[in-house]
């Protein structure tokens, strides 16, 4: 099955399936229309003499367009390249050579990272017209499943990015068999299409017959006013977003305004990183109608849990249970043994073929088809799974594991705290310290040493952090998480040398 075929699931030719709100005023595209720009796109990257699975990227921030060429390209039998925005023009370059990308799209404004020299087409322009709009309507490229239709990178957080091999059968799959979409949803994508958050919720969305509700990037009250006009049913993102939108709301609440009506939202999805309960409860108050779930996927491997089997109630943050189709393991790090408790390895039709041009990587993160997310986590005596924290985020104070997820968790359930980061900092004593960048809920005052002494009180002594620092706005990263690796360049720059005397919290 192509990947663009996930275009011909609408119920009618007539519905829409897209509201654009990049442009103004948002362009409501049909589903004839959707299917037909992909398929004239294709045909026009075909018609610049571009080889079959050759790689064209695309460079542009959220539109329309990217719809064009996201099941253009795999409509024709070339691999989609989705680049992330946010990127340096060196990292830019980088992937386009190690991708052998053949042509590159922008938009407008993202056009000056196109390296000189590369093949290079501007969405707007002439060439645009004559590459979309006024290339014939071609039938779908045949394809296996095994053949590879979309090669994203990984975000580069440590080391260079990787390139992920996904084929169609990888995509379809997860798909098809996700099932977090009901028929006729009307989705809200805010989060960036290059990363898998929200080019997964579109093809979710998309493939039960749906409407996707498109934002050009994400703004709290821009979500909100979204979800208002739209009678948005399911909202996606990132965890650090509803942080910011159920902000919003209580600082509206707190100046005496309208309280936004939001209760079209049937089901509030959050994925991509670690939920904490405190955020899980205010979503859930944000959205008292709604079914919130804590998701979870990977680049390389998105659909790993559903629900319980027996219908048995979904506990706060569980990422889920194993989902039928799907084989799970939780090997112990340290003997390699399976466990209740351990590093995820996950097999099943949607893991990625492997890493494009990395052969010894591949060999330390797949084995006869399982791949190692890297993560840890729990199962529960009910097949409940929850996330403990990455391998590589994991710190050592004094001999003592700590997990940065776990002391966010009970960080976060004191009142004042809208959220929490914790991040190591060096100690020559212990190794490495824990310290804690802190958003206040509004309204609320709090002070450095009342969060110490909640940890204290609340948590191990070893994990509580011995510096914290408040803060308006946690920093976000390319792909919309937190910015874990900048608060810990952050956190090294505040912490007092020995002769500079305390930091400033």
């Amino acid at each position: 099955m192509n990947v663009a075929e996930l275009l011909d699931r609408a119920p009618r030719d007539d519905a829409v399936v897209l509201i654009d709100r990049s442009s103004s005023p948002p362009e409501h595209v049909t589903s004839v229309q959707l299917r037909e720009r992909a398929l004239r796109c294709g045909a026009g990257l075909l018609a610049r003499g571009l080889p079959p699975f050759a790689r064209v990227g695309l460079l542009a921030a959220n539109c329309g367009e990217f719809y064009n060429m996201m099941f253009g390209a795999p409509a024709a039998g070339l691999v989609f390249v989705p680049l992330n925005t946010r990127l340096p023009a060196e990292t830019q370059a980088y992937i386009l050579e190690d991708a052998e990308v053949q042509l590159v799209v922008s938009d407008a404004e993202h056009a000056s990272l196109v390296p000189s020299g590369m093949p290079h087409i501007q969405i707007g322009t002439p060439a645009w017209d004559d590459l979309h709009a006024n290339a014939p309507l071609a039938a779908l490229a045949q394809v296996n499943d095994n053949d590879i239709a979309v090669q994203i990178y990984t975000s580069g957080s440590t080391g260079r990015p990787k390139g992920v091999l996904l084929t169609h059968g990888n995509v379809t799959f997860t798909v098809l068999e996700y099932g977090a979409a009901l028929p006729g949803e009307v989705m809200l994508v805010s989060a960036p299409l290059y990363h898998k958050n929200a080019s997964m919720s579109s093809k979710l969305a998309l493939a039960s017959g749906g409407t996707v509700v498109l934002l050009p990037n994400f703004t709290a009250s821009g979500y909100i006013e979204a979800i208002e006009a739209h009678c948005v049913t399911m909202c996606s993102g990132v965890p650090t977003m509803f942080a910011l939108v159920t902000a919003e709301i209580a600082s509206r609440v707190d100046a005496g305004e309208p309280i936004p009506d939001v209760s079209s939202v049937q089901r509030a999805f959050i994925g991509s990183a670690p939920l904490t309960e405190a955020l899980f409860d205010d979503v859930q108050k944000l959205f008292p109608q709604a079914m919130v779930s804590n998701g979870y996927g990977t680049t390389e491997a998105v659909l790993e849990f559903g629900p319980h089997p027996e219908g048995k109630p979904r506990p706060k943050i569980t990422v889920g249970h194993q989902h039928p189709k799907v084989e799970l393991r939780l090997v112990d790090p340290d003997t390699g043994e399976d466990s209740d408790a351990g590093e995820l390895w996950v097999r099943s039709p949607g893991v990625m073929t492997g890493y494009h041009n990395l052969p010894g990587v591949n060999d330390e993160r797949l084995t006869d088809g399982w791949y190692h997310t890297g993560d840890l986590m729990t199962r529960d005596a009910d097949g409940w799974y929850y996330f403990v924290g990455r391998v590589d985020d994991m710190f050592v104070c004094a001999g003592e594991n700590i997990f940065p997820d776990a002391v966010e968790q009970m960080l976060e359930k004191h009142t004042a705290v809208h959220q929490a980061v914790v991040v190591p900092v060096s100690d020559e004593l212990k190794g490495q310290l824990p310290a804690a960048f802190v958003r206040i809920e509004p309204g609320h005052t709090l002070t450095v040493d009342a969060v110490k002494q909640y940890a204290l009180a609340n948590g191990p002594a070893y994990a509580h952090p011995r510096h914290v620092w408040f803060v308006e706005e946690i920093p976000l990263a390319s792909t919309a998480k937190i910015d874990r690796n900048g608060l810990v360049a952050r956190a090294a720059d505040l912490v007092p040398t020995p002769d500079s005397g305390p930091s400033a919290s």
